[in-house]
């Protein structure tokens, strides 16, 4: 045996005697192996092997789930009289969001969170530590809502898949935040790599989405991981699962006005998307704990709306691909709008309804109970609205309409609104359609209803709510350093009570033995009274004044500001500000004082997290 060989094994068996001694963890051997590697191999090196491993299990976790919904999708007879057809449409969406609501409820205690804002808000708040369930929960989730007709996509559970891969492999070998955020990232880069076929989309999707205000030097782990992702799809996954479009028109620059157009439509309709989303997950709130009831209700709503437009059962990636071969008319055939004919009006007609009610079959779906994402469905209305588009130009008289380009760009500019990515969605229909060319009407579109959804909210409104409370990051690098502060923290261990009972005397001699300038008054119940400051006490600590017949209750006064202990690190920061003082009471919900958030306090600490983060 090569020498250098024989004392790295031997290396390695002593590494094991010793760390199996550790008795509060279980280790297999491929796994007490790689804790041996990482204390062998650089940082760099370790985080590139971390990168293969992630992208190989968050790519194996998106090909598993595409297969398993094309399993069930597959075996589900739609080759049948169309009254069959429709009472096929009219059962499963139901049946799949009402078991997708009681797994969750029996098999998952009611574990609600599907959606990458849970993620970011882990990120943020649990130091990139995503729950191991997150690794299988979501394939079985998304898998049965979406294979039983669900109007929802698996790219947004591919993607929390593969971040929870990628966190809890960085927890088992003892990785730091950034480690495991980077590998938390990569983990979806991987699924949305392995989903498309799209490696550079993935990457992406991880900069704009996951790694919102944070910075990162190292991504060549993310990059890999993108890579071995896609690669595991394309090496396993056949052209009927992927996503994926060949044919095109060149592009011609006189169309030019035609994709600022479209980008307006894009634009408009994506903010309507929003809006709908927003409205139909505040009607199921009222159902907050009446989960089946919820997903019955929702579930039924949905069968109905898949009867009345089949398009809307499933992914729909089918029916762009239908439009896409020039086989429109099928469509048609496939609903009830057969009966009224396949005239071009009656195809503009019923593609837009579809558009138009696509909003509420997702946002149905996922409110409901189902599980699933945006992706799918905001490809599919925009590959419906840009060959509307087209089709119409072409009905009015308009030469020479680029539809298919119009459709593939659609779907980027959708996307790029209702998701807030333009350039994950344009490097996903440029990888996806080999469409390189169609560079810059992609990217005419994507900024036109990116910017156009901007000017309505600077933030996605799926994340604003989470982004106000400081429970996610932003592009605001002070707010984001600043959501990992505690209040316990940033208390003063120092804080001083006094109470209305005490004498003078006794608080004038607590005051000239401390260095506080602040302390707290409570009564005799422990209510919080007020707070004396050195400053109003000055005149009696220099005897210039007598504090004769003077009680505390009467020199106490209000604070400018009280502190609650649901009040965010940001929020007690802009109180500072405003009231300019160094020390704010707590109290909690007894209005009984907890300490002093001392200003200092929030500044020191807020100085070694951007050491941190910076180093």
């Amino acid at each position: 045996m090569n020498r250098k060989i024989k004392v790295l094994y031997i290396s390695f068996l002593q590494f094991k005697k010793n760390f199996i001694q550790y008795p509060y963890r279980k280790f297999n051997f491929i796994e007490l192996f790689l804790i041996w590697l990482s204390q062998k191999l650089t940082r760099s090196q370790f985080l590139v092997l971390s990168g293969i491993l992630v992208g190989l299990s968050a790519g194996s976790a998106g090909v598993i789930l595409k297969v398993f919904v094309h399993y069930i999708q597959s075996s589900i007879s739609t080759d049948v009289p169309l009254q069959e057809r429709l009472l096929i449409y009219g059962v499963l969406p139901m049946i799949g969001v009402t078991l997708t609501s009681f797994v969750v409820k029996y098999f998952y205690n009611g574990d609600e969170e599907k959606e990458i804002s849970f993620i970011l808000k882990d990120i943020s708040k649990k130091q990139s530590k995503v729950k191991s369930s997150k690794m299988f929960s979501q394939i079985l989730q998304s898998g049965i809502t979406v294979g039983f007709g669900g109007s929802v996509g698996l790219e947004t559970p591919i993607a929390v898949t593969g971040s929870a891969i990628g966190s809890n492999f960085a927890q088992r070998y003892r990785l730091g935040f950034k480690e495991r955020t980077l590998l938390l990232a990569a983990g979806a880069a991987a699924g949305i790599a392995a989903a498309f076929n799209a490696p550079i989309a993935g990457i992406m999707f991880a900069f704009e989405i996951i790694l919102t205000g944070l910075v990162f030097t190292d991504f060549i782990p993310l990059v890999i991981a993108a890579i071995c992702g896609s690669l595991l799809s394309t090496i396993i996954l056949n052209e009927d699962i992927l996503f994926n479009f060949q044919a095109r028109e060149t592009f011609n620059h006189i169309n030019v006005v035609y994709f600022l157009a479209l980008g307006v439509l894009t634009g408009l309709y994506a903010r309507y998307f929003l809006v709908v989303g927003q409205m139909v997950h505040k009607f199921f709130e009222k159902f907050k704990n009446k989960v089946i009831r919820k997903a019955l209700l929702g579930g039924a709503i949905l069968s109905i709306l898949c009867v009345l437009f089949p398009p809307l059962f499933g992914e729909g990636y089918m029916n762009i691909r239908t439009i896409y071969q020039g086989n429109v008319d099928l469509l048609i055939e496939d609903s009830l709008f057969r009966y009224l004919g396949n005239s071009d009006v009656i195809i503009i007609v019923f593609l837009s309804l579809t558009i138009l009610i696509k909003a509420f079959a997702t946002s149905i779906t996922l409110s409901s109970g189902g599980n699933g994402g945006n992706f799918a469905p905001s490809l599919m209305a925009g590959g419906l609205l840009g060959f509307v588009f087209g089709f119409s130009l072409e009905i009015m008289g308009f030469t020479d309409v680029p539809t298919t380009n119009l459709m593939l760009v659609g779907m980027a500019g959708v996307m790029s609104g209702a998701m807030y990515a333009p350039l994950t969605a344009i490097f996903l229909i440029a990888e996806s359609s080999s469409g390189y060319d169609l560079f810059i009407p992609l990217m005419i579109v994507s900024v036109t209803s990116y910017i156009i959804n901007r000017s309505f909210s600077p933030i996605n409104p799926s994340f604003k709510e989470l982004a106000e409370k400081g429970d996610i990051f932003t592009t605001r690098q002070d707010q984001n350093i600043l959501s990992h502060i505690s209040l316990n923290e940033c208390i003063n261990p120092s804080s001083i009570v006094i109470r209305t009972t005490d004498s003078m005397e006794e608080v004038l001699h607590i005051f000239r033995n401390s260095d506080q300038n602040s302390m707290a008054v409570v009564d005799a119940n422990n209510q919080f009274w007020g707070v004396l400051n050195r400053e109003h006490l000055r005149p009696f600590l220099l005897n210039k004044e007598s504090a004769d017949g003077t009680s505390v209750s009467q020199l106490a006064i209000a604070p400018p500001f009280i502190i609650s202990p649901n009040d965010s690190v940001m929020e007690v920061t802009k109180m500072f500000d405003e009231a300019d003082v160094w020390q704010l009471p707590l109290l909690d919900e007894d209005r009984r004082f907890k300490g002093f958030i001392s200003r200092s306090k929030i500044l020191t600490n807020y100085r070694a997290l951007l050491r941190d983060y910076s180093e």
